[in-house]
């Protein structure tokens, strides 16, 4: 007996590209998926604007990264940042941050709501 299985592989890119997620229960904190990408601050001077543009990168269905757009001095390499969707309700997503710093830290997982 043959047994098909098909998996149902949601395109996370076309649902969140063009979007800014906020960190649950923050003002403005969050990541920007936009033409203009980046990340906020919470910090009051901020307004809700990016304190860090960057490039996106999708790598996978599920996963993506972005890369610091300005260069803080000529000797750095640019801040990396990587993502993965562990799943998207309604507007709600929760991203796995994959640790890409110095030292053996671990992943974190943080909910953020899909504004528009």
């Amino acid at each position: 007996m043959f047994l098909s299985c098909t998996v149902n592989a949601v395109d996370y890119k076309s649902l969140l590209t063009g979007k800014t997620l906020r960190i649950e229960g923050a003002t403005c904190a969050g990541i920007s998926l936009s033409k203009n990408s980046g990340l906020m601050g919470e910090l009051p001077l901020s307004h809700c604007s990016l304190d860090l543009p960057a490039r996106v990168k999708w790598i996978s269905d599920d996963t993506f990264m972005m890369v610091q757009s300005n260069k803080p001095n000529e000797i750095s390499p640019p801040r990396v940042f990587i993502s993965k969707i562990k799943s998207l309700k309604g507007n709600k997503v929760v991203l796995t941050e994959i640790w890409t710093g110095w030292g053996n830290q671990p992943n974190e997982d943080t909910t953020y709501t899909i504004l528009k």
